[in-house]
């Protein structure tokens, strides 16, 4: 790189920081911080024009058609009810286990996750709700900050995934494969977090000596409730109906990832004026469809701020002259690995998952796959650890997004409660490196391209 792109370079992300102080958005800081750079490279003009065409070209793509639609999937979903009613099923099928509250609450926070396939706006919206359910059942509220905390990165992986989804769309790997592959690591986290959770809260009645659970049990009373249990059980079939018209389509290979959104965004439509009454229900399609735009509309700012972003780094030659100093380096492949993914840690100080994947996917794909690792595998790697960025500290952004929404929890209780949960997430990666099969193996048995 010459001394201008140097300058240039420092200069862009100093004032992509600043921008990110002020509290602008982050795909506005991105595009502003990626147009500044192009200016001192090129000039006013060339910044100008970048900034009116990248943004159409980096959103000018039939596959990003998919994201609206399973984001649409989400909300009338969740308007349906399905959520809820998944939510209380797991709080049914789970009360009698320690800790079944934050189990719940595990499993609600993951649903909320993939419908809104964003980390931070799923603890800023449950983090009140789920930690008074959980100190309410006799749990510290160092466990439900932690549960909370992390509860929030399960969307990344389990499908729909719209970080999935956008890495497919950034790499040009295959968004089916992608989606697909998701699902094994999902569920070995869902694995790793029930089980921290269970060896807490063993480990809490160990100290108090107190095993009543007051709340749990007046729950288990109202779950006595017929009608209740029918209306949760056909809650869960529904969802069960619109996996498997997205995800089993992809699967058994009869639909490309957009058709399977769209058959699933109808199915989820279907379903959301079955269980809505015809007085509330036009009301609950404008909620969905103004919250799919607003949803929609950060997504592809995002997407656009990146666009412009990446192309400055192209401009300067970030981009290559990092892929020749690590080749250059003659690491090992796995020191190699180890350390693109390390790279992604103080990230998760400044932006959520989506924007990560959109700056880091770009660099780090080319280099790592020069490696001959599997290109899918990589994907779901990357994704996790990004996500997985979210809660590290000192620079977990997810723990800041808690403290500040649950006020009276200090930021040094919030990393206490997530720390566990960390070893746990540093333990599925290792899995996931040493076994990579529990990614590659569905993508592998299904029809998906």
């Amino acid at each position: 790189m010459s001394g201008a792109a140097v300058t240039a370079l420092i200069t862009v992300i100093v004032t992509f920081l600043v921008l990110l102080a002020i509290r602008f958005h982050v795909g506005l800081s991105l595009m502003l911080a990626g147009m500044v750079g192009v200016v001192m490279l090129r000039s006013t003009n060339a910044a100008i024009s970048t900034g009116a065409n990248s943004p159409f070209s980096s959103a000018a793509d039939f596959s990003l058609v998919i994201i609206p639609l399973f984001i649409l999937m989400g909300i009338f979903a969740v308007k349906s009810g399905l959520a809820q009613a998944g939510f209380d099923i797991a709080s049914r099928l789970l009360r009698k286990l320690p800790g079944g509250a934050a189990l719940a609450s595990l499993a609600g926070s993951g649903l909320f996750a993939a419908v809104t396939g964003s980390s931070v706006a799923t603890v800023a919206t449950l983090a009140r709700v789920s930690t008074d359910a959980i100190v309410k059942a006799g749990h510290s509220v160092k466990l439900a900050a932690g549960v909370v905390s992390a509860g929030g990165t399960l969307g990344v992986l389990i499908p729909p995934s719209i970080v999935l989804v956008l890495y497919g769309v950034v790499t040009e790997e295959s968004i089916g494969q992608l989606l697909l592959a998701g699902i094994g690591p999902g569920l070995v986290t869902i694995l790793a977090y029930g089980v921290t959770i269970i060896l807490l809260v063993l480990r809490e009645r160990k100290k108090t000596a107190n095993t009543d659970d007051p709340p749990i049990k007046r729950e288990e009373a109202a779950a006595k409730e017929a009608s209740k249990i029918k209306a949760d059980w056909m809650g869960g079939a529904y969802l069960v109906v619109i996996f498997g018209v997205s995800i089993g389509t992809i699967y058994a290979g009869v639909a490309t990832p957009t058709e399977a959104a769209s058959f699933g965004a109808l199915a989820a439509l279907i379903i959301l004026i079955l269980r809505t009454r015809f007085s509330k229900l036009l009301g609950a399609l404008k909620e969905s469809l103004i919250e799919s735009i607003g949803l929609t509309s950060m997504t592809f700012l995002l997407l656009a701020g990146a666009g412009v972003f990446t192309y400055f780094l192209a401009l300067s030659g970030a981009s290559s002259a990092l892929v020749n100093a690590v080749i250059s380096a003659d690491l090992g492949p796995y020191v190699v690995l180890a350390l693109c993914l390390a790279i992604l840690i103080p990230m998760g100080m400044f932006l959520d998952g989506i924007s990560m994947i959109l700056i880091a996917a770009p660099l780090l794909h080319p280099i790592l796959t020069s490696y001959g690792f599997d290109a899918i595998w990589l994907g779901v790697l990357i994704v996790k650890v990004a996500e997985m960025a979210l809660i590290t500290p000192p620079v977990g952004m997810n723990a800041f997004v808690y403290s500040g929404t649950v006020k009276e929890v200090g930021l040094g209780t919030t990393f206490r409660g997530i720390v566990p949960f960390i070893l746990a997430d540093l333990i599925v990666v290792a899995i996931l490196i040493i076994f990579p099969d529990i990614v590659t193996f569905i993508p592998n048995l299904s029809g998906a391209n």
